[in-house]
């Protein structure tokens, strides 16, 4: 369970920075 939530957390955290890159290059 915590190696599920630990996976869970690193694929929320790069999906965030992906979107929020994604904005900022955005004009």
């Amino acid at each position: 369970m915590r190696l599920l939530w630990q996976i869970f957390s690193s694929f929320f955290k790069i999906g965030a920075f992906t979107i929020g890159g994604g904005y900022a290059m955005l004009p």
